[in-house]
């Protein structure tokens, strides 16, 4: 029942306008044509878990089948899928509900024995009650708040918590993620942000690059694939080993079973995990995960902290001491394309008994820097020096800022600084910094494109000159917010800006700046 091989039971929103229901394999055909412009029931912390399944589950098709070009038509789509799933003819691994607890049904592992259904005690009435986030009072997206949803809600929301959902208490979590309150971060390229294009791009760089998934991790090709084909009562003997498995496998973590009422109101159930699907401890999320960076100091997976996708934490990734994932490679063909990437940063954080926002950052890359990007280690210095000291003059203007904001709130008197003072100038400080980011990268390559010294330093000095201008923006702003007693406030805010100008011109602050010729030092 509700088979997504057959069955019309995902909503797209088509390039023409037109909103359809379509099957799993007319996804793929309207994905590899780029005509897909949204899934409306698709929530932004599923995108991932979405676009993973779909590229994971489309490579291993194709590799099967050994075909090298996706196909268009849906029905070539049908039969490369259920290929993978031949020794099951009717299709119970597809399809949502299967009744027979002892076969498979879509992600959704079986049981050993039909005795196993009163293990499965714990019903589940919407997918918000599915999802893997945690309930937390101001979450932007809160739990239970779909009602009973429809077909699609209920199959993303499984989708991403088998496929991305850590430890919240009796359950252990999925293999890809280091610990059980760690994270399954993604960074891929793109030549587009469109759906279709993302999809179609990974699935050919796995194909180009499955030989590499193998020489690099203890995987075997043809190995385990769809983790929901086999039997699991979540007991330490049936624990998968990491060379059981084929490099892009789709994995489970949670024993669960949906059911239809006689009414047709859909609704699941779970039963308890007592040990791992994938004997996966030791390997601290390093599994071969196509998206996911790897710390080469301790080869761990990347546990994305709150905040997300920061400019300063997106240049460590980039250029720190991180292995990129595969998907951050450029073909053969995009390395001879002189086409703009896209890099595609996503992560869902999950603290103790929290959820911690989703983060989401799309980063245009030009011609060199995706060059840059292909080389590890000393490839990138040349780009991690400018990248770093970008971020040390940014450092800079905003200890001036800060001290500026702070004598001002001290009414002038330097000696009268208090830890209160620090803490209110935090608010400009960070809005510097937010001004920054939004086109750090933008500037960023600017310099690093730049074909010699003299014009990447002219370049650097004119980035330089509006950080500059937005952190006099920002000390405008708070002394004309913050408190202050009018008999002293001119006397605070002349010294304040005195303060700055000094300091921004001095040797700890950014004194090549003022000594360009035809600058300004009106200020």
């Amino acid at each position: 029942m509700y088979n997504i091989l057959t069955e019309r039971l995902i909503r797209m929103d088509k390039s023409d306008g037109s909103r359809v229901e379509a099957s799993l394999p007319a996804v793929y055909a309207a994905l590899m044509a780029d005509e897909v412009e949204a899934f409306p029931a698709l929530r932004p912390h599923q995108r991932h878990s979405w676009h993973a399944f779909l590229v994971q589950l489309g490579a291993m098709a194709m590799h099967k089948a050994g075909m090298t070009e996706p196909p268009a038509d849906p029905d070539i789509w049908t039969d490369l899928i259920r290929a993978l799933t031949a020794d099951f003819p009717d299709d119970e691994p597809w399809q949502l509900v299967v009744n027979d607890i002892t076969k498979p049904a879509f992600i959704q592992p079986p049981a050993s024995f039909e005795d196993k259904l009163a293990e499965y005690k714990d019903g589940i009435e919407t997918p918000d009650e599915l999802d893997m986030l945690v309930m937390a009072k101001n979450h932007d997206v809160k739990r239970f708040s779909a009602g009973l949803g429809q077909i699609d809600d209920w199959i993303y929301s499984l989708i991403t918590l088998q496929t991305m959902d850590g430890n919240p208490g009796r359950n252990p979590g999925i293999a890809r993620m280091n610990g059980a309150y760690g994270n399954r971060p993604a960074f891929s390229l793109t030549p587009s942000t469109r759906f279709g294009a993302h999809v179609r791009r990974d699935i050919m760089v796995l194909l180009e690059l499955y030989e590499d998934l193998l020489d690099n991790f203890p995987m075997q090709d043809g190995g385990a694939q769809l983790l929901w084909m086999q039997p699991w009562d979540g007991t330490k003997p049936e624990a998968l080993l990491l060379k059981q498995l084929d490099p892009l496998y789709i994995e489970v973590c949670r024993r669960i079973r949906f059911r239809v009422s006689a009414d047709g109101k859909l609704s699941a159930v779970k039963a308890t995990a007592k040990e791992a699907r994938i004997e996966a401890k030791a390997l601290n999320g390093v599994t071969g995960d196509p998206w996911t960076p790897v710390d080469r100091s301790n080869g761990k997976s990347l546990t994305l902290a709150a905040g997300g996708f920061t400019y300063k934490r997106t240049v460590e990734y980039l250029v720190g001491g991180w292995d990129r994932p595969i998907l951050c490679k450029l073909t053969d063909e995009e390395i001879r394309s002189s086409d703009t990437m896209h890099l595609v940063a996503r992560g869902m954080v999950r603290g103790q008994g929290k959820t911690e926002g989703y983060y989401e950052r799309t980063i245009p890359i030009r011609k060199k820097l995706g060059s840059a990007m292909m080389r590890q280690g000393p490839g990138t210095d040349d780009l991690g020096r400018i990248a770093n000291d970008r971020i040390e003059d940014v450092g800079k203007v905003q200890r001036i800022l800060s001290h500026a904001i702070q004598v001002f709130l001290a009414r002038g008197e330097t000696d009268k600084i208090s830890p209160e003072h620090r803490n209110l100038a935090r608010l400009w400080l960070n809005r510097l910094d937010e001004t920054v980011d939004a086109r750090f990268f933008e500037h960023l390559q600017e310099e690093f494109e730049a074909d010699d010294r003299d014009e990447r330093q002219h370049i650097r000095n004119n980035w330089q000159r509006d950080v500059v201008d937005h952190a006099r923006e920002f000390l405008d702003d708070a002394m004309d917010s913050l408190p202050c007693p009018e008999i002293e406030r001119y006397k605070a805010r002349v010294r304040a800006e005195g303060l700055f100008e000094g300091r921004i011109r001095g040797n700890k602050g950014l004194p090549s700046l003022f000594t360009e010729k035809g600058d300004d030092d009106d200020h």
